[in-house]
């Protein structure tokens, strides 16, 4: 019985800095600075920087009923190694290769519960990493 509240600790304790966090009351719309040049789908910097931007900063572009994406769920470094494996998911090189192994288990560590594996999402809830083009940048790229 003991090993199993060692178990759940870390997990309740995520949840209760999760929820203990102030939550912002206005939508954030991430790479909203980028111009469409720089929203280019084959440029990888491009991509790994609005992947980059989304997890520093949250995202409330689609307004799903699941809520915003919450910013600063990582660290920048970390932040970035994430950036780093989902670049690779979007058939693209990364601008650290060597970030990928670890990055992608972060991704599986922080970002797994929602994105699913593979980060494949749930539509309409949480947006598909995988997808070609990003949803978001394919948002962004039509508002311009």
């Amino acid at each position: 019985m003991k090993k199993i509240w060692l178990l759940l600790l870390p997990i309740a304790l995520f949840v209760i800095a999760y929820l203990a966090k102030p939550k912002s009351t206005a939508p954030t719309q991430p790479a909203a600075s980028h111009s469409s040049h720089s929203l280019s789908l084959k440029c990888a910097n491009c991509v790994e920087e609005y992947i980059f931007e989304v997890i520093q900063k949250g995202s409330n572009i689609f307004h799903y009923p699941s809520g915003p994406m919450p910013a600063h769920t990582v660290s920048t470094q970390e932040a970035k190694k994430i950036a780093a494996y989902l670049t690779t998911l979007q058939g693209l090189e990364p601008s650290h290769p060597e970030w990928v192994q670890e990055g992608k288990v972060l991704f599986y560590g922080n970002c797994v519960g929602c994105h699913s594996n593979g980060g494949r999402g749930k539509p309409g809830y949480f947006p598909d990493l995988t997808r070609r083009p990003l949803l978001g940048i394919q948002k962004l790229r039509s508002q311009h």
